[in-house]
């Protein structure tokens, strides 16, 4: 399998058969061809047999391990995912992978490596959801758990272009990029959002609609119970059915940042206050360090145990923030957006959408005010 993703990054896939292979054309298909040119493979994984246990490795965090052939991430079931970080330091990423690894954590690491071959050309992952209201591109940003995709959904329902909802690609130029890739709802989205469930499989909804009827006291089911169903009333869909839309990768110009975040007191009405540009590129460094905690523990490992340098890596903290230092400098005012709880989407949107109105008119004044004032000048 070979994936050319976003025309830069040159992915092959091979080895065993895996129906992990299945799952990542789920996510990724719209990148998949038939072959890549040769010397344009940035990212060689092969499935492989490779299967560990606590008893065969020693344990430092989950989900990092080691044993005798060097550091490797591994899933609750202990199928090995090893990366080759010294293979890194030439440009290129190799690594084997277990064929029943976890899929959902294959695709994590693949979009790891994705990231830093990325950075080497000038942009990076956003952890964010994004969309185009009005023509104009706008960016959020956020932690996970704070509601960055119900507010999303708000804008999609209400005619905005989607762009996002785990990673936009942010360049060094001032524009974003989707990858696209599925929705990953849960229960809480489809309660907040049922009109979603006329477009999934009828067992599906007929699950999250007993699970609501659940949590209001209609059947006698324990807590523990009630949670686990919830947990499985969960679904990727693709936004593009979902909203009727079509995909498109083009670069988009950014218009504003909205940097998301949440407050454990869920009385609190929706904030919304600026923000200085130092402040946005070290929060969404350090979101984006957080979001590759794993990885950058794998490393960590490696490098203490082989004494190798990998200096994309160590100076990867750096390299993004001045990608996006460069990438906020000509837009606006980024604001910090507080958000009492995952749930308050539609109070956000309302607080959001006159927010951008407001700096939309403003916008378009100063732009008649300039011209006037050309005018005057060339009179």
């Amino acid at each position: 399998m070979y994936l050319n993703i976003l025309g830069e990054i040159g992915v092959a896939i091979g080895g065993k058969d895996s129906t992990i292979v299945d799952y990542v054309k789920s996510e990724y298909g719209a990148f998949e061809i038939a072959a890549l040119p040769e010397g344009t493979v940035d990212i060689e994984i092969e499935f492989v047999d490779d299967r560990s246990s606590p008893d065969d490795s020693v344990h430092i965090r989950a989900p990092i391990s080691y044993d005798n052939r060097g550091v490797f991430l591994h899933d609750p079931q202990y199928h090995v995912f090893r990366v080759d970080f010294a293979a890194a330091r030439d440009g290129k990423w190799r690594a084997t992978c277990d064929v029943d690894f976890n899929p959902h954590f294959f695709a994590i690491i693949m979009e790891y490596m994705t990231h830093f071959q990325l950075l080497r050309r000038g942009s990076v992952f956003c952890h964010s959801s994004a969309f185009r209201l009005n023509g104009r591109g706008v960016l959020c940003p956020a932690w996970r758990n704070v509601g960055k995709t119900n507010l999303l959904l708000q804008f999609l329902q209400n005619g905005a272009e989607y762009i996002a909802d785990d990673w936009s690609v942010v360049q060094r130029d001032g524009h974003f990029r989707c990858l696209p890739k599925r929705l990953n709802l849960l229960y809480y989205n489809f309660d907040q959002f049922p009109e979603m469930l006329e477009s999934v499989p009828p067992d599906f909804a007929a699950l999250v609609r007993f699970v609501s009827r659940a949590k209001r006291g209609e059947f006698d089911l324990n807590q523990e119970t009630l949670q686990v169903m919830e947990g499985q009333a969960r679904m990727r869909i693709s936004p593009y059915e979902l909203y009727d839309q079509v995909m498109d990768t083009t670069p988009k110009p950014i218009d504003h940042v909205l940097l998301l975040q949440r407050v454990a007191d869920c009385d609190q009405p929706v904030r919304v206050e600026p923000i200085d540009h130092d402040m946005l590129v070290t929060s969404l460094a350090s979101i984006l360090e957080f979001e590759q905690s794993h990885f950058h523990l794998a490393y960590s490992v490696f490098r203490a145990r082989t004494g190798v340098r990998v200096e994309l890596l160590e100076d990867a903290r750096r390299a993004c923030e001045a990608v996006m230092a460069e990438a906020f400098t000509d837009i606006g005012t980024p604001y910090r957006v507080t958000i009492p709880s995952q749930r308050g989407a539609r109070e956000a949107y309302a607080t959001i959408k006159e927010l951008l109105t407001g700096e939309s008119e403003d916008g378009a004044r100063d732009r008649d005010r300039t011209a006037a004032n050309g005018l005057s000048t060339a009179a």
